[in-house]
């Protein structure tokens, strides 16, 4: 019998994310949909002058689509999603149709939309790059090309760390130093260091890059070269440098300065 459970079960056994209640699907493990459990986008919907409602936002690599739910149930008003992987993306028109959302996926590149975006002029109130950054192969790229479209960027993505790294042998496997970068931009000197994907499994639940590659960046570096693009204010909300995938951080980062109410907020000076 058609159903929503019919639907989910097209990649049953493969969601990482488990839906709603009042969706009655069963698919993942994760409630990636609860506020309690994710609490990503009510954070920035929560800091001063960030209110979600009425906003248009991009959203790169939106993996199962609860984020985007959960933009919208704040009263977002217009969401773009670019998803690169083709069962991610099935995936996310599934969460449309189930949930009944309005948003707007698209399949492919989302390095070559946004530099669409910058040909045509075309700007956004916030872009939402969650778990992508450290997925690049051109991570400065791609932070140059959200500085020309938008004043307001959500990050949540891993860093090098070479202390915890080199220390810790699982992740110290995946990077050749003889592969780095060195990378020179409005008088910064940044080195990019080279991780494999060799040996992870590429399965249906996989939420990396769509290359065998990317680069990841250090934590000062890439507060640096966003100052450097007028990100002026940096506001973060966890930094988890013992993570076990590799030191992580979740932070906003914003042209125009913040309104007196926010306390301490942290400035890339």
């Amino acid at each position: 019998m058609p159903s929503n459970q019919t639907i989910a079960d097209i990649f049953k056994g493969e969601w990482f994310t488990s839906f709603p209640a009042r969706y009655r699907v069963k698919a993942g493990s994760v409630s990636h949909f609860d506020f309690s459990v994710d609490p990503r986008v009510s954070w920035v919907d929560s800091l001063p002058g960030n209110k979600l409602r009425g906003k248009r936002i991009i959203e790169l690599g939106p993996y199962e689509a609860y984020n985007t739910w959960q933009m919208r149930q704040l009263g977002a008003r217009e969401i773009i999603s670019i998803e690169n992987n083709k069962i991610s993306y099935l995936k996310c028109l599934i969460v449309k149709e189930i949930t009944g959302m309005n948003a707007r996926f698209l399949h492919g590149d989302f390095i070559q939309y946004l530099d669409y975006c910058v040909k045509s002029n075309e700007t956004t109130d916030f872009i939402w790059a969650s778990g992508v950054l450290y997925h690049q192969e051109e991570p400065l790229r791609l932070l140059e090309l959200i500085s020309r479209v938008t004043s307001k960027v959500f990050f949540h993505t891993h860093y090098y760390d070479e202390e915890r790294i080199s220390t810790n042998p699982a992740l110290k496997a995946f990077f050749d130093h003889g592969k780095n970068q060195v990378h020179e931009r409005d008088g910064l000197k940044i080195e990019l260091f080279y991780k494999s994907y060799n040996n992870t499994n590429k399965g249906a639940a996989f939420s990396g890059g769509s290359s065998d590659f990317s680069y990841w960046m250090k934590k000062d570096d890439l507060f640096a070269f966003l100052k450097s693009l007028g990100f002026v204010v940096i506001t973060i909300e966890v930094d988890t440098p013992d993570h076990p995938n590799g030191p992580g951080i979740c932070f906003m980062a914003e042209k125009e300065p913040k309104t007196q109410e926010v306390s301490t907020p942290i400035l890339v000076d």
